[in-house]
């Protein structure tokens, strides 16, 4: 379904087929994984990884659970009560989830596509209007020039093993966005 809004505004729509609610927000869908297999616009590759820090990088990757307890036992300390402190490590990792489970990330002709706790999260091209090329991933933003509070609204994608092939993906399916320094 395609909606011919404001992009900034976050929408909710139903899909016909699969009657299930559809968020929308940066001209991403969000919903089930759906049994049906989206046609590729042209026979194109597809550049498909999966990014589980908690996993893929074990030298450092202790630091962070670590650190949540550790934030909970302050709030313990401090709080003056296990059920603050329990609520604080559980919202740390619900707001931490894309480290402690695995994330399936899909470059294709349609866009870019994040597929994690059997949901589907669908970014096209077309509502990326630039992006920049950090170290670690690439940040896709709405707008062509972004503020400080755009980063909280912008999709960040971590490289695949091989960074080069998604660089040059991401250079050729968006010839007319922003590249930032």
């Amino acid at each position: 379904m395609v909606h011919h809004g404001n992009i900034d505004e976050p929408r909710i729509t139903h899909h016909h087929r699969l009657f299930a609610p559809v968020v929308s927000v940066m001209g991403s869908t969000v919903r089930r994984k759906p049994n049906l297999v989206e046609p590729e616009s042209s026979g194109s590759a597809t550049i498909r990884w999966r990014n589980w820090p908690l996993v893929d990088a074990p030298q450092w990757s202790w630091l962070l659970p670590i650190a949540v307890l550790c934030v909970g036992a302050v709030v313990w300390l401090l709080g003056g009560g296990w059920l603050l402190a329990l609520a604080a490590v559980a919202a740390l990792a619900v707001g931490m989830w894309q480290f402690f489970l695995p994330t399936t990330f899909e470059v294709c002709s349609l866009g870019i596509r994040r597929l994690a706790l059997g949901r589907t999260r669908l970014v096209p091209w077309h509502a990326i209007r630039a992006y920049q090329l950090r170290s670690t991933g690439a940040v896709f933003f709405q707008r062509v020039d972004p503020t400080a509070l755009d980063v909280l609204s912008s999709f960040f994608v971590p490289y695949p093993h091989d960074e080069d092939e998604m660089v040059v993906a991401v250079r050729l399916y968006l010839p007319n966005a922003v590249e930032l320094s």
